[in-house]
């Protein structure tokens, strides 16, 4: 199941990462970039302004789903929590079983007295 999801992935993201490349050597020239309300001009390269986008839109994906799977994230949490109590009282469930099983044995190996008529 990993290794699909591994290959599935490198299906998805190599046709996408040829096209960026693509792009970015194939769109050398620069372009204006105007911030309306603020008297900003930046002149940039549009291979640097659209990689710019990717990575800001890769970020935001990124915290969205990050903030989306917190309520897996506590329910681990709280199962890994529960198994390491869970372990520790079989630990001394089974310490108990075993001194009970040594005082048994001990018993066992005691003579037992004749029945008075």
């Amino acid at each position: 199941m990993r290794q699909s999801a591994r290959i599935l992935s490198w299906i998805v993201t190599a046709p996408i990462v040829i096209l960026v490349v693509m792009f970015a050597v194939s769109n050398l020239d620069n372009v204006t970039l105007r911030l309306k309300p603020f008297e900003l001009y930046l002149e940039l390269p549009i291979w640097l302004l659209t990689l710019i986008e990717l990575f800001v839109g890769f970020l935001l994906g990124a915290i969205v789903t990050w903030i989306g799977d917190r309520r897996r994230r506590r329910e681990t949490r709280l199962l890994a929590r529960r198994v390491t109590e869970l372990e520790q009282s079989l630990a001394a469930a089974q310490k108990q079983a075993g001194e009970a099983e040594k005082k048994l044995a001990e018993l066992r190996a005691q003579p037992t007295l004749p029945a008075v008529a």
